[in-house]
């Protein structure tokens, strides 16, 4: 059986986030990430801990988040993807709607490193530019 592509891993950690399942999200993410996946947010949390956190902290902030990816592709290590965000509060209203670029990068077939940024130029540059992992 093939391995699966960086790519659809991404989308596969997207899916299980989506539909809650944050323990099945860390079966896929390195225990020492660096997790800043959101333009809601800007922190980096760190470690399955800090994912677990940051998934908490979305579901107690927001009723719903939708995310809509346009496109997806591979460079090099990384996965980026290109779209739109829309968050409602608990009463309802949308209170974001923003383009979202998101870049995840993968060692071994796992996420150690995700960030968002509003424009897709600012993802593809973060690639280029990134700190090696140690």
């Amino acid at each position: 059986m093939e391995a699966a592509s960086n790519g659809q891993v991404f989308q596969r950690v997207f899916e299980l986030y989506a539909t809650g399942r944050t323990a099945e999200v860390l079966d896929h993410v390195d225990e020492r990430v660096e997790w800043g996946p959101t333009v809601l947010d800007s922190a980096t949390y760190h470690g399955h801990a800090g994912v677990r956190t940051w998934a908490a902290s979305m579901r107690r902030a927001w009723k719903s988040i939708t995310v809509v990816y346009d496109d997806l592709h591979e460079i090099d290590d990384c996965v980026v993807t290109n779209g739109r965000i829309a968050a409602f509060d608990h009463g309802g209203e949308k209170v974001i709607d923003s383009p979202l670029a998101c870049v995840a990068e993968f060692r071994d077939r796992r996420v150690v490193r995700a960030c968002a940024f509003v424009s897709p130029d600012e993802a593809i540059a973060w690639v280029s530019d990134r700190p090696e992992r140690p």
